[in-house]
């Protein structure tokens, strides 16, 4: 073998380098209202990402795009190399299992219980039979640390905090490489926003997840995030670590940190 091929040879790509969510030139409008102008943002595997912004500058929209639920009128939003939006059916499907999503008001079926909305994207698979489905949900509940007598409740019957995690274990049903949280802690008092964050730190290390949030709480972005997205100005105006933010001099990132600026230029 040649000392040529050896330099010349493909260099090995790292687990850690893959691309997990790659969003092209995205341009969203509706209407004559432009929320998106050629937006860009590379998400890598393992990362915890924060998308930030202020209030209607288009975070959730995106959220929506990356997971499929909407489509931007030009640009593309690729998860795992795929553009969801060119796929049969069946590999959408295929791809769609590969995330999971945690909606802000935790949108649980309110006429279900906690055990059948934890085990309905699993009975939608169509591939375990109901033994096989309760252990699975009885392991998804001890992920996010709920006990095995909260499965009969209806979500009327348990607290705001319990809905976040039983949204998260049903997130986690089908074992996701990629889990996406708009609002993770909206609602909730400090102490179980604090146990919140605990425990995605806790099921990113253990799971290996890639998380994807949307936040407008400071606590929650300080603690958890280890990359920022600032959504602004239709685009992403900075993408880096919560140490790079604290240096930046963009007036609306100054105006919008203000409140946790000082905790950040001290990490």
């Amino acid at each position: 073998m040649s000392d040529d091929y050896i330099q010349n040879a493909p260099k090995e790509i790292r687990f850690d380098d893959e691309v997990i969510c790659d969003i092209q030139n995205v341009c969203t409008e509706f209407g004559d209202n432009i929320v998106h102008h050629n937006l860009n943002l590379k998400v890598m595997r393992g990362d915890i990402i924060a998308l930030v912004g202020r209030s209607g500058c288009g975070k959730t929209t995106l959220l929506r795009h990356i997971i499929g639920l909407t489509k931007p009128q030009s640009g593309k939003v690729l998860l795992f190399g795929e553009d969801i939006h060119a796929m049969e059916r069946v590999a959408q499907r295929r791809l769609m299992n590969r995330f999971g999503v945690l909606f802000q008001q935790g949108a649980l079926f309110s006429a279900l219980s906690v055990f059948d909305n934890i085990a309905f994207p699993l009975r939608e698979l169509k591939q375990f039979d109901e033994s096989v489905i309760y252990q699975l949900v009885m392991h998804k509940l001890a992920l996010v640390e709920l006990e095995p007598r909260n499965a009969d409740l209806l979500p009327a019957e348990i607290s705001g905090g319990m809905v976040k995690r039983v949204g998260l274990a049903r997130a986690l049903a089908l074992e996701p490489e990629l889990l996406v949280l708009d609002e993770p802690t909206a609602g909730l008092d400090p102490d179980r926003s604090h146990n919140f964050i605990d425990l995605v730190k806790q099921l990113k290390k253990s799971l290996g997840l890639t998380v994807i949030f949307v936040t407008h709480d400071m606590e929650t972005l300080a603690s958890l995030a280890e990359r920022v997205a600032v959504l602004e100005d239709k685009h992403i105006i900075s993408d880096c670590s919560l140490q790079e933010l604290a240096k930046s001099n963009h007036p609306f990132v100054i105006n919008f940190f203000q409140t946790i600026r000082s905790r950040l230029e001290g990490l």
